[in-house]
């Protein structure tokens, strides 16, 4: 997904390029001078180009676009329209053409936004597999503590795992506390959702819960309850279904 982010950003550069000789033609042409057939063709090329790309990404902004280009644009690309010595001509061709090049710049927007809930619905099928791994664990036990243990951690794993897909997804702002911490923890994973909205507060302590019978199991001091990890696993699979 980035490469093809990459090449589409590459594409609308040239076409703003592509824009920016447009435009200078337009002046020209105002002005009195001969420019056709090159506006013709370039203005062509720039809206063939640019319209495709709405059409390719099936962006919602392909209809104020073409209304864009049918309202002035092609009269003052084709020459058909545009009266000598008119500045007010090129102003208005000027908005326009400044309009149909914000839409198609709002189009990798528009495509980062739609790959969120992919990023994260892959992130959840990923912990959905490790959940179940945990829980094969849990009831393949017969009890035994050590596989206890280890179904609680990989079970903690995979929830802290597909949170931190979640906070990059929504390029969340990471708050580490304190400040000169070299890592962050799973505590300030939680603050920095909280606080963009992303997980509430009920959520979070929950989260909180599921997370301390985690670090239970990975400490073999503390003392490990079968239910407890049953509950980490199945709630932490619940809760990662619907934190996307």
């Amino acid at each position: 997904m980035k490469f093809k982010l990459l090449q589409l950003e590459q594409r609308i550069q040239e076409l703003e390029s592509l824009a920016d000789e447009v435009d200078q033609l337009a002046v020209k042409q105002g002005s009195g001078k001969d420019v056709q057939p090159e506006l013709s063709t370039k203005g062509q090329r720039w809206y063939r180009g640019t319209r495709e790309i709405f059409v390719q990404q099936n962006s919602s902004g392909l209809n104020e676009f073409e209304s864009c280009y049918t309202q002035i644009l092609q009269d003052v690309i084709s020459g058909s329209v545009f009266v000598i010595g008119d500045p007010n001509m090129h102003v208005e061709f000027g908005k326009t053409l400044a309009l149909a090049r914000s839409l198609l710049a709002g189009v990798i927007e528009e495509i980062k936004s739609r790959e969120l809930p992919i990023k994260t619905q892959l992130s959840f099928a990923v912990s959905a597999d490790e959940f179940e791994k945990a829980l094969e664990l849990v009831d393949s036990s017969g009890g035994d503590e050590v596989f206890l243990r280890a179904g609680g951690v990989v079970g903690r794993v995979a929830l802290e795992r597909h949170l931190w897909a979640v906070v990059d997804a929504h390029g969340v702002p990471l708050i580490v506390n304190p400040p000169t911490k070299k890592k962050a923890e799973a505590q300030d994973l939680l603050t920095s959702l909280v606080k963009a909205n992303v997980i509430t507060s009920i959520q979070r302590s929950e989260l909180e819960s599921l997370f301390a019978i985690g670090n239970n199991c990975a400490h073999p001091k503390d003392t490990v309850v079968q239910a407890d990890v049953e509950r980490l696993i199945k709630r932490g699979r619940e809760l990662a279904s619907v934190i996307l």
